[in-house]
């Protein structure tokens, strides 16, 4: 499984299988934003889907949206993304 079509903007993804047998994939840093699937690659298209979906909120909302620890790291030491 390839995840170069997902971009999920420099966040830690974990992804487990419940009891159940469904996939869940979700952010390390952020939790609360999470995709459930039939298969790994399903969870993973569900929370490409969702973490847009986040994203369209906060700007609609005019806040800042969340920037990974590892980005942030990089931006305070002068790079630009």
């Amino acid at each position: 499984m390839s995840l170069d079509n997902y971009d999920f903007d420099g966040f830690v993804i974990n992804l487990y299988v419940d009891e159940q047998g469904d996939w869940l994939a979700h952010f390390q840093e952020l939790p609360n934003i999470s995709a459930f699937g039939d298969s790994p690659q399903e969870a993973l298209e569900e929370l490409k889907v969702t973490w847009e979906m986040v994203k369209e909120d906060y700007q609609e909302k005019q806040q800042q949206i969340p920037v990974s620890i590892n980005k942030q790291k990089l931006l305070s030491q002068g790079a630009t993304l």
